[in-house]
């Protein structure tokens, strides 16, 4: 049965090739999800605590306990709570955390001594209050500055000690010399002495074995660690009086599978610590991971979200793929049954023939995932690579999983087929084949009208979702996500193209109609053809609807989720660079005054008003790469008067109109007209204000109105209503404040308020030259010697945001999303029209042997993959733009409402359309050619032998 499977397999070359690769491929994009998804989150994991020791200067992996035992235990019992809290931590607490440990430190301190040189240096001698620490490992981490380290062994009746260089100079030590202490709190009545023979400092300053600056040992004397605790703890001494364990995690080694036991060792120590009154317990990786969680969460959802419609689509390609094969085959099947095969022996040679295929693909799939993983991790955006670090991308057990998930899908998809194939004999396949097809299941059922109705209340419930985030201001997390959500842009496609396969044969006989008596013999056999199929076409044209569409899909979401993050940070930021400027000011020293912004605490608006000195404009006007700039007066804390009850919570931006309207950032269509038109309202008069739409409604205010604007100690400054703005550059009307109120907003004419208010701090909106690099701007500051305070750079904040593991993984997925589903597209159509050759070789023999020459038999060919495959490439890109309208804004279902501005929106690109048309149009060339060399190998002599067969 082995040979007979193999030569079966060998006599079909271009479709088990085409099947392999097909096999092989879904299995390289089901085994990679996994790989991809782990990689991208390992990724965002180790950036988010690397991200923390860049921001604090703290190591992330450090365990820090602290224990005060002076004031919380009595002085028989400090040393036996510390062994006992010792044993503890180090044999049971740590082991919990199942991370390795590349650097520890212990340190055990007697604190309230008093030192005083052994020989006296004057008459009346300052008293040194010091304290005696051991802290272990100290010898290989420090450096010997002055003298030497100090010895293990105690030298008769003293101790040796190093200090540090602050200690030295602070408590005016001497190398050399001993020191006699004495307990300030009468703990003991000897006098302890220690001889000062080392000055140390750090060897690596970066080695996180320095959980603590120098400056925490400023009044220590260090001694051995061990012998401390050999004369001190051990021996029940009431001298110690506090303690450290410190352990440094190495928190590059934290994989997903350990987070969790992580965060659950993190709890359970938390909990045993807080019974603790004496101890404080620091593990700053807890709170990590706990805020790592939440957009873990989001990532997932949003990766799960555009993975779905892949998983699925690969699925039907399969199931595609069996039936078409084993259609294909129940001839030769029924043919076997009647010359004396069994069922099982017709199931077996199916079983082996996938077998083969499925553990080919298992082989080969997982390898090929990682790669594509590999590539897509250097991802920039859609379809869009640049040199960058690779993800933590390997071959896990769970991809391995996933594929042989596959694997068995594949094989049930073609098992089951077969296996109901094998119950029939010649007989019962001729008179099965003599009455005609039924219906499919989805016609008689309507499954497509329930497609399409799931699908739109999929989409209804996630516009009721969206509009409980938007009146409530919730988390979006906080709110639970339909699975619906994930399927239903499959659902829509899927439904829509079962609607067109409805409609497909009315169409075709239509068509055929108009031109009856006009079509010449290519196209008429054409058009017979395809009538008479008898639904033969339908998966491959379903299976072409589903991955262009699917295809456009996402192509849009890639677009669509680039371009609303990047406008998120330029309606953020306003313009291409926004700066201030120091100002020279009379602020006391411990006051400079408010920051830009903000607005006077009550205290200082007692005192003597700032008076500011106006830096130079020229300078940033004349900076190279920069076109314009123009002054921006932002405040917060603004109070309106002059309606029916006082705002005093209200942000004022202050512009020069014609300036900021050249400068200026801003999306069409988010006002009822175009930004230039309010610049030119307010341009007219000096006293125009525009005010946010949270003004009508809660004041009641209307255009024409006055109002009056003040803060601090400024005087009023009327103006006069012009307009209602929902949006304007750098404002967010979706940031609620704490008592959960719409923020209020008003934009003057920043020369009016200049006119009428004392001067106070502005910021420089810049705007770049195109091209112009922010290096060469930054340079040309520092060059000017131009002290600015702050910098927002908007193309930079762009350049990390593709940084982003979110965005990388996205844009990653929807990539490899896009590439499998055109190489599949390909795939399963040269499998389909293989089939059809083979299946159809009498004819064309025929054709050719009445003399129809190949040029004609190939147009005929041309005139069928059009009026099949054109036409569902066709609807595949109308449900696709459709599909991508109504369901690429779900992929916000992630983000919080006050994160939507400006409001997302759905983008296409014409590179996108050039990229997939060009796909399209390769896959129908390289099937026509494929195609028209097995259409030429036919000869008559085969045609006489298929007619006798």
């Amino acid at each position: 049965m082995i040979r007979m499977v193999l030569r079966k397999m060998w006599n079909n070359p271009w479709m088990m090739a085409c099947l392999l690769i097909g096999s092989i491929l879904a299995v390289a994009m089901v085994s990679s999800i996994p790989m991809y998804t782990d990689g991208v989150l390992q990724r965002m994991l180790t950036g988010e605590l690397e991200d923390y020791q860049l921001d604090t200067g703290y190591y992330p992996g450090r365990y820090q306990v602290s224990g005060s035992f002076y004031s919380n235990y009595a002085q028989e019992d400090r040393a036996k709570a510390y062994r006992m809290l010792d044993r503890t931590i180090t044999k049971e607490r740590i082991p919990e955390i199942h991370l390795p440990v590349i650097s520890s430190a212990r340190t055990v301190t007697m604190d309230y001594f008093a030192a005083l040189p052994e020989v006296k240096r004057e008459e009346d001698p300052e008293r040194r209050n010091v304290k005696i620490d051991g802290l272990q490992g100290l010898g290989k981490h420090a450096k010997i500055l002055h003298g030497r380290l100090f010895s293990g062994e105690k030298q008769g009746d003293c101790y040796e000690v190093v200090v540090t260089e602050q200690a030295m100079k602070d408590l005016d030590l001497r190398l050399e010399e001993t020191y006699v202490t004495t307990d300030l709190v009468k703990r003991v009545s000897r006098p302890l002495k220690f001889k000062v023979v080392g000055v140390f400092g750090m060897k690596d300053p970066q080695n996180p074995y320095w959980f603590q600056n120098l400056s925490a040992y400023k009044s220590s004397f260090l001694m051995d660690f061990d012998r401390m605790i050999q004369d001190f703890v051990r021996e029940d001494s009431p001298l110690l009086s506090d303690a450290q364990w410190y352990f440094a995690f190495d928190y590059h080694a934290m994989t997903l599978d350990a987070m969790k036991g992580v965060l659950d060792a993190g709890k359970i120590h938390k909990a045993y610590f807080d019974e603790y009154r004496s101890l404080e317990w620091k593990f700053p990786v807890n709170s990590i991971l706990e805020k790592y969680s939440i957009r873990e969460a989001q990532l997932k959802r949003t990766l799960w979200m555009l993975q779905v419609p892949i998983l699925l689509m690969l699925a039907f390609y399969l199931f595609m793929v069996s039936q078409l094969i084993i259609g294909n085959e129940r001839k030769e099947i029924a043919v076997l049954k009647s010359r004396g095969g069994s069922g099982l022996q017709v199931f077996g040679s199916y079983f082996l023939e996938s077998l083969i295929l499925g553990l080919t693909a298992l082989l080969l799939g997982p390898p090929l995932g990682m790669f594509l993983c590999n590539i897509l991790g250097a991802s920039n955006g859609f379809l869009e690579f640049v040199q960058r670090t690779a993800l933590p991308i390997r071959l896990s057990p769970k991809a391995y999983l996933y594929s042989l998930w596959a694997v068995l899908l594949f094989m049930l998809t073609m098992l089951i087929p077969a296996s109901f194939a094998s119950r029939t004999n010649i007989v019962r396949y001729n008179q099965k084949k003599s009455r005609g097809s039924r219906q499919p299941f989805w016609k008689r059922f309507y499954l497509d009208i329930v497609l399409l109705g799931v699908s739109i209340y999929g989409l209804y419930t996630y516009h009721m979702r969206q509009n409980i985030l938007h009146m409530t201001d919730v988390e979006a997390s906080a709110v639970s996500v339909d699975p619906l959500l994930f399927v239903i842009s499959t659902l829509f496609i899927l439904g829509a193209g079962l609607v067109f396969l409805r409609i497909y044969p009315l169409l075709i006989r239509f068509v055929f109609w108009l031109g009856k008596k006009k079509w010449s013999p290519v196209f008429y056999a054409s058009f017979i053809q395809v009538g008479r199929s008898g639904g033969q076409n339908q998966f491959l044209m379903l299976f072409l609807i589903m991955t262009l569409s699917i295809g456009i899909f996402n192509a849009n979401a890639a677009r669509t989720i680039n371009t609303n993050y990047e406008e998120r940070i330029r309606y953020e930021n306003g313009a291409d660079i926004v700066a201030e400027a120091y100002w020279p000011n009379n602020a006391p020293a411990e006051d400079l005054g408010p920051s830009m912004g903000e607005e006077p605490s009550a205290d200082s608006a007692k005192e003597e008003p700032i008076e500011y000195q106006e830096p130079p404009f020229g300078p940033f006007e004349n900076l190279k790469g920069i076109r314009e700039a123009t002054r921006v007066f932002v405040k917060d804390g603004v109070h309106v008067s002059g309606m029916d009850k006082e705002a005093s919570r209200v942000q004022l931006m202050g512009i020069l109109p014609d300036e900021f309207g050249r400068i200026a950032w801003f999306r069409s269509g988010l006002l009822p007209h175009h930004i230039n038109e309010y610049l030119n309202l307010m341009a007219q008069d000096p006293r125009a204000v525009l005010l946010s739409s949270s003004f009508r409604e809660k004041y009641e205010v209307k255009e024409g109105d006055s109002v009056f604007l003040t803060w601090g100690d400024q005087g009023m400054m009327e103006c006069v209503v012009y307009a209602f703005v929902d949006y304007w550059p750098a404002f967010n009307p979706n940031q609620r404040d704490q008592q959960k109120e719409k923020p209020e907003f008003a934009v003057a004419n920043y020369s009016y308020i200049r006119s009428g208010m004392a001067l106070e701090p502005y910021q420089i909106w810049l705007d770049k030259v195109p091209d112009a690099k922010s290096e060469e701007v930054y340079n040309d500051i520092k060059k000017k010697e131009i002290e600015v305070v702050s910098l927002k750079d908007t193309d930079q904040a762009i350049i990390q945001m593709k940084k982003d593991p979110m965005v990388r993984g996205i844009n990653g997925v929807l990539t490899l999303g896009f590439i499998v589903t055109m190489a599949i597209c390909m795939t399963g159509f040269l499998i389909y029209w293989i089939l059809s050759i083979q299946r159809r070789a009498l004819n064309f023999g025929i054709f050719r042997a009445i003399g129809l020459s190949g040029r004609k038999v190939i147009g005929m060919l041309a005139c069928e993959q059009f009026l099949i495959s054109g036409l569902s490439i066709g609807m595949g890109i109308v449900i696709g733009l459709v599909s991508s309208g109504w369901f690429v804004p779900l992929l916000q279902i992630a983000n919080n409402t006050a994160e939507q501005v400006p409001p997302f929106h759905v983008v296409a690109s014409p590179m996108d359309f050039i990229r997939i048309f060009g796909v399209v149009f390769l896959m129908l060339a390289v099937c026509l050619l494929v195609l028209g060399v097995l259409v030429s190998r036919i000869r008559i002599a085969q045609v006489i032998k298929l007619g006798e067969d």
